[in-house]
């Protein structure tokens, strides 16, 4: 039983994953990304976490064999509650003796199934450098294989628990987007406002994932930015937020931006031309459809509408299209892989946005995909009060 009393067929999981090392042949998947540890382990490491912090404590790796059982890696200190939170019978000390290293230890084991040789998948976008040199020292025979997105696209169509997970976050994520609405007063700071969705969420049994997001007035053109103690919201205002909250593993992604008081023509135009993006999104994303072909059609229906794809130069454009789940952040669906084909069960994100020199507006909506087309997980407004 993991921390959040969840549970999933974790062997149907391997197997899918196994048939994808089939066919790249890899022996083993070494695996440090904490929320695939928790997808295909059970296990939801406590943050910080490898990466990171990066000590023999954190760096707990997975090992997920095509042909044996998979076995779990822990320091001593945190071993019980590796154990705890596993379905994996194998949980193994990496510090044993004088080894203080996780990677002597995954030596040692691959030696022991005589994988001293093999084709060793790893994560390539989490695994630092200095694991990866230590694990070429330690076995200077394998092939050290680059295949950490392989372990995202086996997870990338959410299974029915999943979704409702998703679901539940979502619900979550609207209450305190309504609680920052309400926060959201001339002479208030975006900090207030940032305090009051996040104390929502908590309150409701879900925690932020990142930096839950709120700017203001200029401050909107920042795109990515802290919430300002000093920005008081005035009259007048945008405001933009963006969150994320993670509910027993699960979380959304869902921006918003309003204003205070009455809205200027030009902030009505261009949020018509947003909303009419994400109708244009709604209406021609489908299962079977090419990332690719989704993503320049809606850059296309955006440009017809005046707003240029070239990002080095305002105003411009800004759009995202990516999956959601475990994260962290984003899950797959992702831009890298444009000829990734949508099936029914993947949640997206999808985000329209105009930036501006001196302001930005943005909506940000999570939707299923499914058999007979797409499916509004969240609630949009259509509206800039």
């Amino acid at each position: 039983m993991n921390i959040f009393g969840t549970e999933f067929d974790y062997e149907k999981r391997l197997n899918k994953l196994r048939g994808m090392m089939a066919e790249k042949n890899l022996d083993c998947m070494i695996v440090h990304n904490f929320t695939n540890q928790h997808y295909y382990g059970g296990h939801y490491q406590h943050w910080p976490w490898y990466p990171l912090s990066h000590t023999h404590i954190t760096e707990s790796p997975l090992l997920l064999f095509r042909d044996h059982d998979p076995i779990f890696m822990a320091a001593f200190i945190t071993m019980n509650a590796v154990r705890e939170g596993t379905w994996i019978k194998d949980v193994r000390i990496v510090d044993l003796g004088d080894s203080r290293s996780a990677n002597v230890a995954v030596a040692r084991v691959l030696k022991e199934r005589g994988l001293e040789k093999g084709r060793i998948g790893f994560e390539e976008k989490c695994c630092t450098a200095s694991t990866y040199k230590n694990l070429a020292t330690e076995l200077p025979d394998a092939e050290l294989v680059p295949a950490g997105d392989m372990l995202f696209i086996a997870r990338m169509v959410k299974e029915p628990a999943e979704i409702e997970l998703i679901r539940k976050s979502i619900t979550i994520a609207e209450s305190a987007i309504e609680a920052a609405k309400a926060a959201a007063k001339p002479g208030v700071s975006e900090m207030d406002v940032q305090f009051a969705m996040e104390l929502e969420m908590k309150r409701l049994g879900a925690i932020r994932e990142i930096e839950t997001m709120c700017q203001s007035g200029k401050r909107t053109a920042n795109y990515r930015a802290f919430a300002a103690e000093w920005k008081k919201i005035e009259e007048g205002d945008l405001v933009t937020i963006d969150l994320g909250c993670i509910y027993l593993g699960y979380g959304c992604d869902v921006a918003r931006t309003w204003v205070v008081g009455e809205p200027k023509p030009e902030y009505r135009k261009i949020a018509e031309d947003l909303y009419a993006t994400y109708d244009k999104f709604m209406d021609y994303c489908r299962a079977g459809k090419q990332f690719g072909d989704v993503f320049d059609h809606i850059r296309g229906e955006m440009a017809a509408k005046g707003y240029q794809p070239d990002k080095s130069k305002f105003p411009c454009q800004q759009f995202t299209i990516h999956g959601i789940g475990l994260g962290p952040f984003h899950d797959f669906p992702h831009p890298t892989h444009r000829d990734t084909v949508f099936e029914p069960g993947m949640v997206l994100s999808f985000q329209p946005a105009m930036r501006h020199n001196d302001f930005s507006i943005r909506f940000e909506d999570n939707i299923l995909v499914t058999e007979d087309g797409l499916e509004l997980l969240s609630t949009n407004p259509h509206d800039l009060i």
